[in-house]
């Protein structure tokens, strides 16, 4: 039997001063654990103090891009009874964790152990799911915020403690994500040492894009907005409109459902052609979970609803104990963290709480 267990979810509203404010007290002791472990988590000894630096050079793009972000941060650091920059870093994992991978010329520091992402045409709207794949290490941090600013949309977005967030679903939009392998621009290959320096790093975008009125303005965003790390984006609106986009920094490109699927999946590579992606034939052997996510849901009878999202998520590859569930051993066991399916039109969420293939998804209302 599935366990049901359910996320701490911090309750924020009010300005976005005031809402990092109620997120940091809520959040007092978590987060303030998470900061006294988590460059050290990331970065080896040799690369820490150069990787604090890195990622304070985004301060200044996000505080262009998203003052009120950094506004949060600013509460949440309030809140918690802790410094800025110490708080600020919470949001810039994924960016130090590409950075130092550039820096021992390994691809695979730049891409966890997964995460996987969905998107469904749904009764006129959208199904978006994730599969949230990292280190296990990081789960006793995960929360879910609960956010009602005075000036934007209502949201639940899925958080490092004191971090901004990550995938979730807002009044107009649900969005999911998933690591690429760094790549300072189209030109290069992954695994160099070429870093594109400063941009707004993935957790600030995952709010902005779930501050968007509709996939359009999403795309209209990322197409504005530099990037510090790379990442595909899975989007799907109210009105269905979906869509993964692959970026890098200052690139990006926009892959659409296949004719007769009503989905798009994806997961650690590039799929695209502008990026010199995978073919579904290549995916096969080099980008297996998604290769499976997509036939699952392919054998599936149509429509589409979240049961078969569901029981995609939780597929493991034949006779082996992972797959699109993640469990990896190893120096750094991963796990999938999290999943969930965000319903746009029905306005809430169901997630599970580490793998789904051992836990119920549960409804949390936006």
């Amino acid at each position: 039997m599935r366990e049901a267990t359910r996320f701490t979810v911090v309750e924020m509203s009010g300005t976005r001063y005031e809402m990092g404010r109620q997120y940091g007290r809520q959040c007092r002791a978590l987060i303030r654990r998470l900061v006294q472990r988590f460059d050290a988590m990331l970065l080896p000894p040799e690369y820490l103090q150069e990787g604090r630096k890195v990622a304070l050079q985004a301060l200044p793009v996000v505080k262009r891009e998203a003052p009120e972000l950094v506004e949060e941060v600013e509460g949440i650091a309030a809140g918690a009874g802790l410094d800025f920059d110490d708080v600020f870093r919470l949001s810039c994992s994924q960016e130090m964790n590409s950075w130092q991978g550039c820096m021992r010329r390994r691809t695979e520091t730049t891409v966890p152990a997964g995460c996987s992402s969905f998107a469904v045409k749904h009764d006129g709207s959208s199904l978006v799911a994730w599969n949230m794949d990292w280190w296990i290490k990081w789960q006793p941090y995960m929360v879910l915020l609960h956010g009602q600013p005075d000036d934007g949309p209502r949201f639940l977005s899925f958080a490092l403690a004191g971090s901004v967030g990550r995938p979730g679903l807002s009044e107009h939009i649900s969005i999911a994500a998933n690591f690429l392998p760094y790549r300072a621009d189209a030109g290069v290959a992954a695994g160099g040492a070429k870093w594109a320096g400063a941009g707004v790093p993935y957790s600030f975008i995952a709010r902005m894009l779930l501050a968007q009125g509709s996939t359009a303005d999403a795309l209209k965003m990322l197409a504005r907005t530099r990037r510090m790390a790379c990442l595909n984006y899975t989007l799907g609106d109210a009105r269905g409109d979906i869509c993964c986009v692959e970026t890098m920094p200052a690139d990006m490109a926009v892959l659409r459902p296949k004719p007769g699927d009503g989905f798009i999946v994806h997961a650690n590579s590039y799929h695209s052609r502008k990026f010199g992606g995978m073919t579904e034939a290549q995916q096969r052997e080099k980008d297996p979970r998604a290769y499976l996510a997509r036939e699952t849901l392919r054998g599936r009878a149509k429509p589409l609803g979240r049961a078969d999202i569901y029981f995609a998520q939780r597929r493991h590859f034949r006779g082996k104990s992972t797959g699109v569930c993640v469990h990896s051993p190893g120096a750094k066991p991963s796990i999938t963290l999290l999943s969930f399916v965000g319903d746009v039109k029905e306005q809430a969420m169901w997630a599970a709480w580490g793998s789904p293939c051992e836990h119920r998804f549960l409804r949390y209302a936006l």
